[in-house]
Order: structure tokens, then sequence, then C-alpha cells
């Protein structure tokens, strides 16, 4: 065959695979998308069960805390009610007093559980005469302010003793 005095072979007809030829529109195929495995449709299936699941939760009767429970919670005594020792902020004296059981003013109220470890923050609504914390303002000996909101701390370590004891969380006001 031959073309403008050119002698072409049958093969040299062949589009070529790496080349595109003069003129050519560019191609309209798209990738195929591929479908999900079946790692994939598992996870999705638990992930969708799992926020079902803990959406329900939140549903149940106990689940949110009662407005009365959260009023009773968040009560202050305007002092140490029933309580007087000027020379001691919040009583009693030998109670736990970390800053990690705090959360912002309040006595925290959670815990945590791992593989030799485990704690738990436990607050008390009604400790301090039917209240949960009491503004100690010092008397007249001192110009310390603070307010001690009562609750419990429970820790439980690997090959050594637990500790479950009364705690205060004491914050400046």
């Amino acid at each position: 065959m031959t073309i403008a005095g050119e002698q072409r072979s049958i093969l040299d007809q062949i589009p070529s695979a790496t080349r595109m030829p003069e003129g050519a529109p560019p191609s309209e195929v798209t990738k195929v998308k591929s479908p999900w495995s079946r790692r994939r449709v598992l996870g999705a299936a638990f992930g969708t069960m799992t926020a079902v699941g803990l959406g329900a939760l939140d549903l149940l009767p106990g689940a949110r805390p009662r407005s009365a429970a959260a009023a009773v919670y968040k009560t202050i005594w305007g002092d140490c009610h029933g309580y007087v020792n000027a020379s001691t902020v919040c009583t009693p004296s030998n109670a736990y007093y970390g800053s990690d059981n705090c959360t912002s003013t309040w006595h925290r109220d959670d815990g945590y559980s791992g593989t030799c470890v485990s704690y738990k923050y436990t607050s008390n609504p009604t400790s301090c005469g039917g209240r949960n914390a009491w503004k100690w303002t010092g008397g007249n000996t001192t110009s310390t302010r603070r307010k001690c909101s009562d609750g419990r701390y429970v820790s439980v370590q690997c090959g050594s003793s637990s500790i479950d004891r009364f705690s205060i969380c004491r914050t400046a006001i």
C-alpha cells in the first residue's frame, strides 16, 4: 500500500498505544470506581450502629440528670455552714485537696480505667448540710476566699494499695 509516494505495510495502520494520533479528540472515558470491599461495608455498618446505640442510650430515663438534682448539685452555702474554724480553709484538713479533682470550680464527677490503673471522682451533692459547696471567707483571722466543693476520690493501681477518701475541690473566689 502506498500513501503519497511512501510504501507502508498494513501494520503501520495500527494506532500506537503510547502516542496520540494527530487531531484526535480527548477521551471522555473515566476510571470506573471499584465497589466497596467487605471490610469497608462492615466498618460503615459498625460505625452506624455504634452511633445509633449511643444515641439511644441518651434517650433512657436515667441518662440525663434531673433538673432538681442539677439544682442541688450547684448550690452553695454563703459560709461554711455548721463548720467554724477560721484557721483552716475548707474542712476537714485531712481531705484530699488535689488540683486534679476539679472541673472548673466544682468537684469532678468522672473516671478512668486502664490496664493497671483506675480512678474515679464522684461529687457529693448533699455533703454540706444538703448542698455540695460552701464559700470560705476566712473569718477575722485571714483574707483568704475559697469555694469548697465536696466529693470522693478512689484510685486503684497494680501492685499498690487502693485509695478511697473524701476529697474537696478548693478554688479561689
